[in-house]
């Protein structure tokens, strides 16, 4: 399985494991993530005590927004990127994301993830439409 098959299967596991986005303000939207153990993500990262990788949180903010506007994305940068806190096995995780739509033709996504209301990533990519 070659390094873009594994993040692909990620990101398809890690969308199914997303659920209820809904719009929170003015191009403000959130949706949770339940990162189960036996999310593949985990694999390798770390034996005895899972944490979520930052590329999968990172991938969640884009998939909440792929969510919201019933597209594809496909990331062009990423700034800003902010690890605080591991997201742990078994976490549900809130991603709140603001999406904004530039003249370039690419989103900007801020996003922040949190579990119990405490701050663990805090990230702003931009993505264009695949």
């Amino acid at each position: 399985m070659t390094m873009s098959e594994s993040f692909s299967v990620i990101g398809a596991e890690l969308r199914s494991q997303m659920a209820g986005e809904g719009r929170t303000g003015e191009h403000e939207y959130t949706c949770t993530a339940d990162f189960d153990p036996a999310f593949r993500g985990f694999e390798g990262h770390f034996e005895g005590n899972p944490i979520v990788p930052g590329v999968c949180l990172i991938q969640a903010a884009r998939t909440a927004a792929e969510m919201v506007l019933s597209k594809g994305l496909a990331t062009r940068n990423i700034s800003n990127c902010r690890f605080r806190r591991p997201v742990l096995a078994g976490e549900r995780a809130a991603v709140r994301i603001r999406l904004e739509k530039k003249e370039d033709e690419l989103w900007t996504i801020r996003a922040d993830i949190r579990v119990g209301g405490e701050v663990c990533a805090q990230l702003q990519l931009k993505a264009a439409e695949l």
